[in-house]
């Protein structure tokens, strides 16, 4: 007699118990905000390549193979490899017109420079700043920093022109607090620094003893430096690997930050940074003692940026004393920490948005809440962030009702201009007589554009780096800034490697991932507002309300398919929402249309991302057949086979579901673990869990707890038999709605049944 499922079930239970040598997954503490709306597109520079269900210390979901969403605490050698492969071809060194975009000359500086060299602080005879220290270590740099840049050279640029400026403070002692990993930099500029009084402080004479043992936030930072007395250091890979680590912890604590200014001190040779969502871009190095007056421009331009020359949001405002401005997190969470004796009255963050599908509709004001449902840590992405929002209300007395409702969603992303704009595919859904129940499943989207500043696009190559890099950089200076001799600023570029020379040894320390002109991938901003504001489906109640989210979700695919004539391409665990608004029918929400299609495109767009969120890919997909309607049917299979495989049967008592806290061998994990990330493979390893009821017996439910298995197995046998019946290959034709045009309703049914017997449990 052929063996059971229930039989080669507990046959693998028995094998799988054996094996325990996975990472266990954590579970997800209670009341956690959570609410991941976005995807994670399988790409070698992007977001992480790998989803693995578990929390940072801030309770929000992360992927743990990738940049995006490492694990917190991560340690430098797992961080620096897959913060060099996201950064590999995007980095622009040596930029044409760099320093004059970020750090433009001015009277000011010009002034402080003269009366530097009045006042011998500057020795025009020697090119030398008199206090530079002549073995440049750390300590000596940050004592001539204290000494020289902040105690005499800025408390001289405030007093000259009436400016107030950030000072450099250390921070090599202690790890910063509010990051995803342990680290600490050794130079930056902060909003806040303990124990001193209110920033910024014109006549504040800083002491870095009494500064050494304070510990910073990542959410105050404003400017970061890494100083290192070797001059070599400049260009190697270990520096630009740290100052990734730190750029990625201040994009994840400041997530409204547009770009990331830093510097590298190495020796005497400076070089200004520019990360931004599509890499980075640098200035060539300057030596501060032949170039003082243009090392002035750069310190000087760091301490004194605003909100939106620092990198925030412009288009995110608030009151402060009344006066709309720029909204600055470090300040807010400045004010937070220590607000001053004379604390300025501010408002919550708040923009202007359209709301509405008809052009030139009135702007709405919306209030924002700065902890933001959801965004993005790694450094080239879309940099997607989510905030949940509301009609602003003009009396202080509405704004204080804390249980005021959130109905919208406004989501702000970087796209990749190769790619549709998602805002142009959700105005080709939008119709005058929109009914919710014939857009089952679907959100209403209110406001949708690529956003514009002045009239015009906002995006990397204009907006954020201000046209640098268009015109090739002369091989030299032609004119320096000061007395001194020209520097030669050719970019360096590599050859062959004879490691008899140390010019070559040196030479093999360079970042090896970038060229010596890589071109950008441009992005442009865009910004949509939805509703409903819902949850995200791995914080299902029942199992009830799992089954309703997913029947609405493929309903909402359907109509996207048939009715709109658009492939949803990216369901995920993410793009799937439990509706919560008892006014809309039905349960589940599809969203996030980033990688959607129009039908008829029969073309590769061109942008370097292979579609999709990897563990829940069809294996017909990963094998590279054209992304057709059944792999994103396929898609929610996987999605509900991951939660059967990480999560348990919730408690009944309205709680949400939580993770497994034992190791699962599955198969999201031998996919996974696949050499050198051969997707082909991973299709033919998918397949072979799936396409056999054997196997998916023993390797795919043989796994789930045996609640779990009650619960989600019998649906996830029902579907495994209509998604990959008798004869199914991977590499088959992709078939057409008028072939398979029934799958979208078998599913549906076969959930529906499930429901009914469930009685609402």
């Amino acid at each position: 007699m052929p063996p059971t499922r229930r039989s080669l079930r507990n046959a693998s239970r028995v094998s799988s118990d054996a094996s325990r040598a996975l990472p266990t997954t954590p579970a997800r503490p209670k009341n956690s905000s959570i609410h991941p709306i976005d995807h994670t597109p399988v790409t070698t520079n992007s977001d992480g390549q790998r989803l693995r269900a578990s929390q940072t210390s801030t309770g929000q979901r992360f992927t743990s193979s990738g940049p995006d969403q490492m694990p917190s605490n991560a340690r430098r050698d797992e961080m620096d490899p897959l913060l060099l492969a996201e950064l590999a071809g995007r980095v622009s060194r040596d930029v044409h017109g760099f320093e004059d975009a970020f750090f433009p000359a001015s009277d000011d500086i010009r002034e402080l420079f003269d009366w530097a060299v009045d006042a011998s602080i500057y020795d025009r005879s020697t090119s030398r700043w008199r206090s530079w220290p002549a073995i440049p270590n750390e300590g000596n740099v940050l004592a001539f920093f204290q000494n020289t840049v902040d105690n005499v050279l800025l408390r001289q640029l405030n007093a000259n022109a009436g400016v107030r400026s950030y000072p450099y403070v250390p921070s090599n002692s202690l790890l910063i607090r509010g990051g995803d990993c342990r680290r600490k930099t050794d130079l930056l500029i902060s909003t806040y620094i303990p124990n001193a009084p209110a920033l910024p402080a014109p006549d504040f004479k800083l002491d870095f003893i009494t500064l050494r043992r304070n510990r910073y936030d990542w959410r105050t930072i404003r400017v970061i430096g890494e100083l290192k007395a070797n001059p070599d250091e400049s260009d190697s890979d270990s520096t630009l690997a740290q100052l990734a680590n730190y750029v990625r912890e201040i994009f994840n604590a400041q997530p409204s930050r547009r770009w990331v200014h830093s510097f590298t001190l190495c020796g005497q040779n400076l070089r200004a940074w520019l990360f931004d969502r599509s890499g980075a871009t640098t200035s060539r190095l300057i030596d501060i003692n032949a170039e003082p007056e243009l090392f002035l421009r750069v310190v000087c331009r760091y301490a004194l940026m605003d909100s939106t020359a620092v990198g925030f949001d412009p288009s995110i405002k608030w009151l402060w004393n009344g006066v709309e401005r720029p909204y600055d997190p470090t300040v807010a969470h400045a004010l937070a920490i220590a607000p001053p004796r004379r604390s300025p009255s501010t408002s919550r963050p708040y923009l202007y948005t359209p709301l509405g599908p008809v052009d030139g509709s009135l702007p709405a004001k919306l209030e924002i809440d700065p902890c933001p449902l959801f965004n993005r840590r790694s450094i080239v992405t879309r940099g997607s962030v989510c905030w949940k929002a509301r009609d602003y209300p003009e009396s202080s007395k509405s704004a204080s009702a804390p249980d005021a409702r959130w109905p919208y969603v406004v989501k702000d992303q970087w796209r990749a201009a190769e790619r549709p704009s998602e805002c142009d595919i959700i105005s080709s859904m939008q119709r005058s007589d929109r009914q919710a129940d014939l857009d089952l499943g679907l959100p209403e989207y209110v406001g949708y554009a690529d956003h514009t500043e002045d009239g015009k696009p906002v995006d990397i190559i204009t907006t954020v780096r201000r046209g640098c890099g268009s015109i090739p950089r002369p091989p030299c200076s032609s004119k320096p800034t000061s007395m001194a001799p020209p520097v030669c600023t050719q970019p360096l570029t590599r050859g062959k490697k004879r490691r008899s020379t140390t010019e070559e040894q040196s030479e093999s320390k360079r970042f090896k991932h970038d060229e010596p002109s890589p071109t950008c991938n441009n992005r442009i901003f865009s910004r949509l507002v939805m509703t409903p504001f819902g949850r995200a489906i791995d914080t299902f109640t029942t199992i009830t309300e799992l089954f309703e989210a997913l029947r609405d979700a493929i309903r909402g695919h359907r109509t996207l398919y048939n009715t709109h004539q658009i492939l949803h391409r990216d369901v995920s665990l993410f793009n799937i929402l439990i509706d919560d608004d008892s006014s809309r029918p039905g349960k589940g929400v599809l969203i996030d249309l980033d990688l959607a299609i129009r039908r008829e495109r029969t073309q590769a767009t061109g942008a370097s991302h292979r579609t999709g969120t990897q563990d829940f890919m069809a294996p017909g997909l990963l094998s590279g057949n054209p992304h057709c309607f059944r792999h994103d049917l396929e898609s929610f299979f996987y999605v509900l086979l991951w939660i059967a495989t990480y999560y348990t049967v919730p408690a009944g008592d309205g709680s949400p579901t939580e993770l497994r806290h034992q190791r699962v061998k599955s198969i999201f994990d031998a996919c996974d673990n696949m050499l050198y990330r051969d997707f082909s493979l991973m299709a033919v390893m998918k397949a072979g869990f799936v396409q056999s009821p054997h196997s998916f017996e023993k390797r795919c439910l043989g796994v789930l707890d045996d609640d779990m298995y009650d619960a989600l197995g019998p649906l996830l046998e029902q579907w495994r038999d209509t998604l990959y019946p008798p004869g199914y290959c991977i590499d088959y034709s992709p078939t057409s709605p008028d072939e398979e045009g029934d799958l979208w309703q078998r599913m549906i049914d076969a959930c529906q049944a499930q429901i009914d017997g469930l009685g609402g449990r």
